[in-house]
């Protein structure tokens, strides 16, 4: 067939309208899209006539045809003018120039021209990309591509074809550093030193193609005014999420104003001239930051969409998938928050465009950005307190607020978890929030049982009170220390710690177990065998992840022969005493800073470094049991024990001269009564003085006392 017999037919029906017979329900076709087939179909009427022009007899069976060599050499000023000319002379070219000046006169196409205007492309890189995008919808218009190139089969879009397509003034194709690049639209097939070549074919980045083919979502329709992006199609394989500010309270007050003044004093756009704006938001895990970023970020104007930095940071397109979450806040109009930012590696930060408005979330604050040009301002997430709890707790639940969520170091996320708990009951509130606090302790750690109440507690009387205003203490920290606003007293701890001092077995432990259980505390005792270690740094390291667990958690922190950790510094005479002094010196700021409740039992206080002494609340020493004590302790282990039949197990004793001739600990009375009961069972006969009393002389001896026969009715 002659090409000059293989003229297109052009459809009678204007672009942008639906087809005759078109089912209804289709979608309509995008301008851009309609541009691009019109110019292609335009191109083609061109070549098929300048074809024509350049036919030899038995051209076909030259491998470098005739007419292919005659258009080569044609130089590129005679072949525009000549094309141009053609487009105002044939009938069928012209009226597809007609109808390319309307769409250029009709309604902006909103989707592409968002794009290109918010990401800066060029009119080149606009070219190439309608070309790329309208290849992937239209599968079809990949093998006029092909046809458009003089190839044999199906191409990707070059930019040499977009060029002659839009009739664009010759330039340097894209490169490495266009925008096409530098927002992931689309890429050269290609690699090596020929992949950004004129002639080099671009494939599109497919998740924008949902947005610029215009299809909204069931959400979208009926929700955008006319006219307006969908742009929630802009999120197409992004995994950021959209961040509604929370209702009143705002938790963070001060950390808020002083955003928004910062940002507004720099300008709404949130930049002085080309320099970004970085946020930083230190806190914990759960703290509230996402909720003061999407706060702060509709205080501003503008919408806020969360990314979890460290859920990107593995993912072997890490740079790709940055960049995507950059650029659908551009295109939506929001400001990013990323979360866990310090996940990813410091150094993607200068490949990836800067926003002129981010929120960093970090637990700690840290340096700029790598390679970064930015205005960097840290605000603090802290914890908050018993009043900001309540207020929390009353904008999510109606009912009153449990113990724990008034008097525990809740976060507002956790929080926000146990309210959806309340419908079950305070009880189910607790054990909620006591495994939120708990989850992740260390291994470090050894729950102790808490079996004894203030009434198994044998002491004299000045201790008994001492122990009673440390319990009022710690019970009553958050009321003290916020509703009455004494915390402004206490600007590095909130934590309540005592000190236990006294010989072995004169109720330290017992102590601390009565304390626990009074308090509604869970009771964990530390490792030392785990938290001592021989490398340089490890022992630090075990009691951060101590210290971090406990800050928190309903748990009172026992730390048994404390002299073993908190001895005193020494003079440097050689690396091992400088290394063991950097211990104790970070376990003195350490202790200074916990919020939780700990006690430090030993029985060497003289061992301990002076400089502790200064940090406790408390010292509570602990004498050896008088007289008087010692016959409760007895009466207490023994006096009315009875088997599981309820038959007496004890005969008669002499309670008041075992108290005064056997000068025993509470913790050895114990042993010598439990010892007895053993004896007694072998004999088969009821607990009798001799059984105490030689129960009493083993005990004796275990503490190095050489018993005589006689003494105190010891035989």
């Amino acid at each position: 067939m002659n090409p000059a017999q293989a003229a297109p037919r052009l459809l009678a029906v204007e672009p942008g309208r639906r087809a005759p017979g078109a089912e209804t329900g289709a979608e309509t076709e995008p301008r851009w899209l309609a541009e691009v087939r019109l110019r292609a179909l335009r191109r083609v009427l061109w070549l098929r006539h300048l074809w024509s022009e350049y036919q030899y007899e038995g051209e076909h069976l030259l491998a470098i045809g005739h007419g292919e060599v005659d258009r080569a050499l044609v130089s590129p000023v005679e072949a525009t003018e000549a094309e141009r000319a053609f487009y105002q002379s044939d009938q069928q070219a012209l009226i597809a120039s007609e109808r390319i000046a309307a769409l250029d006169d009709g309604p902006m196409d909103d989707r592409l021209g968002h794009l290109t205007g918010t990401l800066g492309l060029s009119p080149a890189e606009e070219a190439l990309y309608m070309l790329m995008a309208a290849g992937a919808l239209r599968p079809a218009l990949a093998r006029v591509f092909g046809y458009l190139l003089d190839g044999t089969e199906a191409a990707y879009p070059t930019p040499a074809l977009a060029a002659s397509l839009f009739e664009l003034p010759a330039e340097p194709p894209p490169g490495p550093e266009s925008a096409l690049i530098r927002w992931r639209l689309g890429e050269p097939v290609a690699t090596g030193p020929g992949a950004f070549a004129s002639s080099a074919g671009w494939c599109p980045d497919a998740l924008l193609l949902r947005a610029l083919a215009g299809r909204a979502t069931a959400r979208d329709r009926g929700t955008v005014p006319a006219g307006l992006n969908l742009l929630t199609s802009w999120s197409s394989g992004t995994t950021g999420r959209d961040v509604e500010p929370p209702p009143d309270p705002v938790l963070h007050p001060e950390a808020l104003e002083e955003i928004v003044r910062f940002v507004q004093a720099l300008g709404r756009d949130g930049a002085t001239g080309p320099l970004p704006v970085e946020i930083e938001i230190a806190g914990s895990a759960g703290s509230g930051r996402t909720s003061l970023a999407a706060q702060a970020a509709a205080r501003l104007g503008f919408g806020l969409v969360a990314v979890d930095a460290a859920a990107l940071a593995d993912r072997a397109d890490c740079l790709a998938a940055v960049v995507r979450e950059v650029r659908r806040a551009r295109l939506e109009g929001s400001i990013l928050e990323w979360e866990r930012a310090d996940a990813l590696p410091a150094d993607l930060w200068a490949a990836v465009p800067a926003a002129p408005l981010g929120f960093f979330s970090v637990v700690s604050p840290g340096p700029g950005r790598a390679g970064c040009r930015s205005i960097r301002r840290s605000v603090r997430c802290g914890p908050i307190g018993r009043a900001d709890r309540l207020r929390l707790w009353s904008s999510l639940v109606t009912a009153p607020a449990p113990d724990p969520v008034a008097e525990w170091a809740l976060r507002p996320a956790e929080i926000g978890v146990a309210a959806r708990v309340a419908p079950a009951g305070d009880h189910e509130v607790k054990e909620v929030c006591r495994r939120l606090l708990m989850a992740g302790s260390p291994e470090l750690l050894s729950p102790l049982t808490r079996p004894y109440t203030w009434d198994d507690l044998v002491l004299s009387p000045a201790t008994a009170a001492h122990l009673r205003e440390f319990e009022a203490q710690a019970a009553s920290r958050g009321r003290v220390l916020d509703d009455w606003c004494f915390s402004r007293l206490t600007s590095l701890s909130r934590g309540t710690t005592a000190l236990f001092a006294g010989p072995s077995g004169t109720g330290k432990t017992m102590a601390a177990q009565v304390l626990a259980r009074s308090l509604g505390l869970d009771l964990y005792r530390i490792d030392l065998a785990g938290i001592m270690s021989k490398y340089i740094g490890e022992t630090e390291k075990h009691l951060r992840q101590v210290f971090e667990a406990c800050e928190r958690a309903p748990v009172l922190l026992l730390f048994d022969e404390a002299d073993a950790l908190f001895g005193k510094r020494t003079q440097v005479s050689d690396a091992h005493d400088r290394y063991a002094n950097i211990e104790i010196d970070y376990l003195l700021q350490r202790m200074e800073q916990f919020d939780g409740v700990a006690v430090l039992a030993t029985n060497r206080k003289g061992d301990l470094d002076t400089a502790f002494i200064r940090r406790l609340r408390f010292i509570i020493d602990f004498a050896p049991p008088s007289a008087q004590e010692r016959e409760q302790l007895w009466r207490r282990a023994l006096e009315g024990a009875t088997d599981a039949g309820a038959r007496p197990l004890t005969g008669d004793l002499d309670w008041p001269g075992l108290a005064r001739d056997l000068d025993l600990t509470g913790a050895a009375i114990k042993s010598a009564a439990l010892a007895a009961a053993f004896l007694a069972r072998d004999e088969g006969s009821l607990i009798s003085q001799h059984h105490v009393l030689a129960a009493a002389r083993r005990e004796l001896g275990k503490q190095g006392v050489v018993v005589r026969p006689g003494y105190g009715g010891l035989r």
